[in-house]
């Protein structure tokens, strides 16, 4: 049991400078506000910090809940998880001074005793699981397109409720059980987070764009609806920049003469899918006819051409739109 805690305590705290180094300087496509880095650093970071002070426990030293800084971290990264993920689901949304409430039970960590300070911790983190909650049943309308997307954010969302339920019942004691629990659940948090960003690589792109159009008007009515489609079946069928790997909503709207919104609900509405998935669409297509008429050329060197990243992503998405790998479908197309 030790030795297995020491290990997800480790790969914590090498997968949060990971994710937050990945977030920082690679993804493009994300809203990276001064508020949305600065949470995102907290928010790591105190989970980082954390595992370390249960590494310390674990190999000899004191309970970390007798520990000011322990309890501060506990209850920081509540508040942090709330502004970087509003951030990410409402880009759009200006932080205001109102917002500064949220910081407020981080006091708990200087004046409440810790039988009150650890409870409180986990019952901040339930009521924000719980306004995710409600986003993903606010999202109910575009299940069908979505299904892959809900049903991991349902997933996590039943995972928190229950983590918080458990940690609430054992947080009122020193108990080794309550440590063991906490950090092997945050090595398993990890673990789940890497999974799912391996798999659906587009997963927070496509989650922003439907929580953007379920809680906004439309604003379809002030652009010509058949002109725009015309327009962005040239740019995609001659023009081909879906070739462009790191063509994003806000580049393509640009170049329509749109806003990312107006792009985003267009292609939502019309094609019924979202935006990244309609790219996908796009270079699956184009990779389905070179891979026909091109017989010499390589399926990486095809995946490259259509604007994919890697083979990895060509081959996820090959898979996730076609049925087959790129090699079953040359061999046999008219499948």
């Amino acid at each position: 049991m030790t030795l297995l805690s020491i290990f997800n305590i480790g790969f914590s705290i090498i997968i949060a400078a990971t994710l937050f180094f990945s977030y920082a300087f690679f993804l493009n496509n994300i809203n990276k506000s001064w508020l949305a880095i600065s949470s995102c650093a907290l928010l790591l970071g105190g989970l980082g910090a954390a595992q370390y002070c249960h590494y310390v426990l674990l190999t000899g030293g004191e309970p970390p809940m007798q520990s000011t800084f322990y309890r501060l971290l506990i209850l920081m990264m509540p508040s942090m998880f709330f502004f970087f993920s509003r951030a990410i689901l409402f880009p759009e949304q200006n932080p205001k001074l109102i917002d500064a409430l949220h910081l407020l039970p981080i006091t708990a960590a200087f004046i409440a005793p810790r039988i009150i300070a650890i409870p409180l911790a986990f019952i901040i983190g339930m009521l924000y699981t719980l306004w995710i909650a409600r986003i993903v049943y606010r999202l109910m309308t575009y299940r069908k397109r979505f299904d892959l997307v809900l049903a991991f954010y349902g997933f996590c969302t039943v995972i928190a409720i229950t983590s918080v339920v458990l940690g609430i019942s054992v947080a009122r004691t020193d108990s080794a059980y309550f440590y063991y629990f906490y950090c092997n659940g945050i090595g398993l948090g990890f673990a789940a987070v890497v999974a799912t960003l391996i798999i659906f690589p587009n997963i927070l792109d496509e989650l922003s764009e439907i929580v953007q159009l379920s809680y906004a008007n439309s604003t379809l009515g002030t652009i010509d609806i058949k002109a725009s489609l015309t327009q962005l079946e040239h740019l995609m069928n001659a023009d081909k920049l879906y070739q462009n790997e790191n063509l994003s909503l806000s580049a393509l709207a640009e170049a329509m003469e749109l806003s990312s919104h107006q792009l985003s609900e267009l292609i939502n509405t019309r094609f019924d899918i979202s935006f990244s998935q309609y790219i996908r669409q796009q270079r699956i297509e184009a990779a389905q006819q070179l891979l026909v008429n091109e017989p010499k050329s390589s399926v990486l060197s095809i995946g490259m051409e259509v604007g994919f990243k890697s083979q990895s992503n060509f081959y996820a998405a090959f898979k996730e739109i076609a049925g087959e790998s790129p090699g079953s479908y040359r061999k046999n197309p008219k499948k």
